[in-house]
Order: C-alpha cells, then structure tokens, then sequence
C-alpha cells in the first residue's frame, strides 16, 4: 500500500483522510482507479512546481514521476528563503 501526502496546502478535494493543512490519499497496487487518481494528483502538484520526496524500505529520494511501487510520496511546495 502506497502513502501520498500533499503538506502545506489546504485541502481542496475528498481524499482518504484530511489532515489540516495536509491531504493524505493512499492506494493500493492492485486497484488501478486508486493508482490512476494518486497519479493526477501527484502530476497536478509536480506540475506547478512543487517538490516530491519518494520513500522505499527507509530510503527518502527526490522524484520527478509518479511510482504507485513507492511506500510513501511527500508533496511539498518549495519554500524560498530571504
């Protein structure tokens, strides 16, 4: 089972389970609709520019397409400093 979670961003649409300020949708390798609809929103996210974090057995990396083999997915907006 796979874990997307979208910080910093208000939720805006039903997933699994909303959090404040953070949306967590999860799927399971072996259901396709749940597989597709992590994949829109991972691409929606990565799209605008936003930073994703893909973790496998403890391993934290950054990526640049969706993966439903993936443990967990962060989604986070990038934050500019001063």
């Amino acid at each position: 089972m796979g874990e997307l979670r979208i910080i910093g961003k208000s939720p805006v649409f039903i997933a699994d389970e909303v959090v404040e300020g953070e949306i967590r949708f999860t799927w399971s390798k072996g259901n396709a609709e749940e597989v597709d609809k992590a994949e829109k929103m991972f691409k929606e996210y990565v799209e605008k520019g936003w930073l994703a974090i893909g973790e496998v057995a403890d391993r934290k990396m950054q990526i640049f397409a969706f993966n439903p083999d993936l443990d967990k997915i962060v989604l986070t907006p990038l934050a500019l400093g001063g």
